[in-house]
């Protein structure tokens, strides 16, 4: 891909670069998943030449960021917290307190590493996050590329992360995939124990419908029918008693079919 100077703040352009971050995004997403980071969404923005991105001295960027369960474990608080990658600087792991009026660059720890690290690094850097949060990396932003220069060269970089589909899309399948594999781990662990749980019926009915959600929201097939077994059992349990805990297993029978 070549732009001319007339065509380089075209629309084309900022869908071709939100394209290849978005790839670059989902290629960090699916090695997170596999490690069993609760990634939430992906984004990615493409207008190399807005002017408004100058008060943070970038330009394009994209994020990977996380469930607020995820932030809760990591810094005891449910503040937004992510992996953000800017088109200027790599990436860096920023946290937002709730309520704090703080900047996401007022609390980035920044990895290094190049503008464009392989996902594999991406996912260490995180893992070193995950060991101190507010140690990891560097509080001093680094510099690789001047703001709104060389597109076509940033293009390039990034075009091996292009995918056929929407980032949203392969994220979306990602994360169904992930779930499935922590689901069939789960049910079909060794030396399971019965444990005693008390829930109202309106709390029950709400799990059913939360399962029900994901049976029909997910676009894979397997975990679509762990949830639909899975709510069965539940229901079949709370009307037959603690007796029954052997008998109805519907989804533990289908998750050992998926081993």
């Amino acid at each position: 891909m070549t732009y001319t100077d007339a065509e380089d703040r075209s629309p084309q352009l900022r869908c071709a670069l939100e394209s290849v971050i978005g790839g670059y995004m989902a290629a960090v997403a699916e090695v997170l998943l596999t490690e069993e980071v609760p990634v939430a969404s992906v984004s990615a923005y493409g207008d190399v030449h807005d002017p408004s991105q100058d008060d943070f001295a970038g330009d394009v960027e994209g994020s990977v960021e996380f469930t607020r369960a995820f932030s809760r474990r990591l810094l005891g608080d449910g503040g937004e917290t992510g992996l953000l990658w800017c088109g200027v600087s790599g990436w860096c792991f920023f946290h937002l307190p709730e309520g704090s009026g703080r900047s996401l660059l007022d609390s980035a720890r920044w990895m290094g590493s190049g503008l464009t690290p392989e996902p594999v690094r991406v996912a260490a850097f995180l893992s070193e996050v995950r060991l101190d949060p507010r140690e990891a990396g560097s509080g001093e932003r680094p510099f690789y590329r001047a703001p709104h220069s060389d597109p076509d060269g940033l293009f390039r970089r990034l075009e091996a992360f292009s995918t056929a589909s929407g980032a949203d899309d392969v994220v979306t399948r990602l994360r169904s995939t992930a779930c499935r594999r922590r689901t069939v781990e789960a049910l079909t662990a060794e030396r399971q124990e019965i444990v005693d749980v008390a829930l109202h019926t309106g709390e029950l009915e709400a799990l059913a419908g939360l399962l029900e959600h994901v049976e029909g929201a997910t676009p894979d097939d397997v975990l679509r029918e762990l949830a639909r077994r899975l709510a069965h059992d539940l229901t079949l349990r709370a009307r037959d008693a603690v007796e029954s805990v052997d008998e109805h297993r519907e989804a533990f029978s289908y998750a050992e079919e998926q081993r």
